[in-house]
């Protein structure tokens, strides 16, 4: 019967499309809106029905009038819409796995402004000479400055794909509702509500190109300006709603559906189609302006520190910025051997670095409008759209990267390198972890045991729970190529891997650029 049930949910499943699409006002609303739509409740009562407008999936339970279920006069309170209110929102089971894409989304990494050829001009014979034997890192930030009076331009892309959060995949999500929450159901005792899970499936994708300008303002100091130009495309669906409360009529030991329901009055336990919403928006990202100087030179070794800012200048609520301003100070270590066999130079370099930033509406959470519905049974309460959005604070993020560059010769520079972030040791990132409830009533109705005697058919139920602020780690590994094409003009390709599943994932990442100093 459960297979049978399953079974029926995922063809449901497929012909979303036919129950229509909501529209979200933007990409950091999409997973709300894919649970917003038309609830429309039948009675007990007669034959009348009513609709709840721009609804999202609450449990509903009688909290008005106490109900004792060993009486018949119970049935005239739990038939009743208006004696119920909704215990639990999916707006708030689904707020932590919201705020956490939105906090990763803001964090991805940044290719380098760095410069791939760098030369001073001699003060004796006015000759230009290189000064760096390799042609830089991608990701991670070289230590060396462009020299006075000097330029540099590049441009990169970048291309992401997330497909998992927490190891678990993006497009089958399932989030849990633990139950526990007072009714005034009383059959023997006063009952509680019971666990309930929903189903969630996501697309996220985010393409990032950066234009960057750098000025030696000094032959120890640069200034770097840029501006990504960012695409964000998400898109979920809501499905299979489940209450474990088994056949939901009090018998066999199942829980009355009066204490969990989906529509208010009426038995719905499960809700195989809930919606689904896309929304995808292009613009400017956050204007990002980086000063570096170096503080040691020697033969073989450069030291820099240096300082980010990014300033909000796109737009957050569709994930193009981060929505508040943010500080990094860096520092940068070059090394550089002596040039070996056939012109080969390995220059191992390290990165450290420490971003703060300041409250955000991706830090904060999404919360639905309470609203009221006057219908033939009385004023339902629930809750739908439009939902608001509350500020704070993004998680500090603590960088550091090692690795290398090996030159093969003047033209060719491979990159390889180890990144990480640490993320959320002062403010942490809201986070989700996967709960499990077992000895659960399945909605399925009694099945015999052996002597015949009708019992509750049970099993367990998985799904996402908010794990509140937490501290966890991040890490990449980066493997680069880099060309001298002619002059001074280098191309890079690169591949991030990401090594880990904390957070929100995307397992390959290719980068493409260009740069050119003069």
């Amino acid at each position: 019967m459960f297979r049978t049930i399953q079974f029926v949910a995922a063809a449901a499943f497929l012909c979303l499309a036919c129950h229509g699409q909501s529209q979200s006002p933007s990409a950091s609303q999409v997973l709300m809106y894919s649970a917003t739509a038309p609830l429309t409740v039948q009675t007990l009562t007669g034959a009348s029905s009513f609709t709840l407008n721009n609804a999202v999936p609450g449990i509903f339970t009688e909290t008005a009038a106490p109900a004792n279920l060993a009486n018949t006069s119970g049935t005239a309170v739990i038939t009743n819409g208006s004696n119920y209110s909704v215990s639990r929102s999916i707006v708030q089971l689904n707020n932590a796995l919201n705020a956490s894409i939105a906090t990763s989304l803001s964090i991805v990494p940044l290719s380098s402004p760095a410069s791939g050829v760098i030369v001073k001009t001699d003060p004796t014979t006015g000759a230009e000479l290189p000064v760096s034997s390799t042609l830089g890192p991608i990701f991670t930030e070289r230590a060396e400055t462009i020299g006075k009076h000097r330029f540099y331009i590049g441009f990169s892309n970048q291309d992401y794909h997330f497909t998992k959060f927490n190891g678990s995949p993006l497009n089958s999500l399932s989030v849990l509702y633990t139950g526990g929450d007072p009714s005034k159901v009383i059959l023997g005792s006063q009952l509680s509500t019971v666990p309930a899970t929903f189903g969630i499936g996501m697309d996220v994708r985010l393409s990032q190109n950066i234009a960057f300008l750098t000025y030696g303002l000094t032959d120890s100091i640069d200034v770097s300006v840029g501006l990504p130009m960012i695409h964000s495309a998400v898109e979920a669906r809501t499905f299979n709603g489940t209450i474990y409360a088994g056949n939901g009529f009090g018998t066999n030991g199942s829980t009355c559906w009066c204490v969990d329901t989906f529509t208010p009055g009426y038995p719905t336990l499960f809700q195989p189609v809930i919606g689904q919403s896309a929304y995808s928006k292009t613009g400017f990202g956050d204007l990002l302006v980086r000063v570096k100087g170096t503080v040691v030179r020697k033969p073989g070794m450069v030291v820099a520190v240096g300082g980010d800012v990014r300033f909000p200048t796109g737009d957050a609520q569709n994930y193009l910025g981060v929505g508040t301003t943010t500080v990094k100070p860096f520092a940068a270590v070059s090394f550089y051997s002596k040039p070996l066999a056939r012109g080969v130079v390995f220059s191992p370099h390290f990165d450290v670095g420490w971003q703060f930033s300041g409250q955000s509406v991706l830090g904060g959470q999404l919360q639905g409008t309470p609203l009221n519905q006057n219908t033939s049974v009385g004023t339902i309460g629930y809750i739908g759209a439009p939902f608001t959005t509350t500020k704070d604070y993004l998680p500090d993020v603590f960088n550091w990267a090692a690795g290398t560059e090996v030159a093969l010769g003047r033209h060719n520079t491979v990159v390889a390198d180890i990144l990480g972030n640490q993320v959320g040791w002062i403010h942490g990132i809201p986070n989700a972890t996967t709960e499990t409830m077992t000895g659960l009533l399945l909605p399925t109705g009694p099945n015999g045991d052996s002597s015949g005697v009708a019992v509750p058919a049970q099993g367990s139920a998985s799904g996402l729970v908010s794990a509140g602020r937490v501290s966890l780690g991040q890490y990449y590994a980066s493997f680069g190529y880099k060309a001298r094409i002619t002059g001074n003009l280098v191309a890079n390709v690169n591949v991030l891997l990401r090594l880990d599943q904390n957070g929100l994932v995307a397992r390959f990442v290719p980068l493409f650029g260009l740069g050119y100093s003069f």
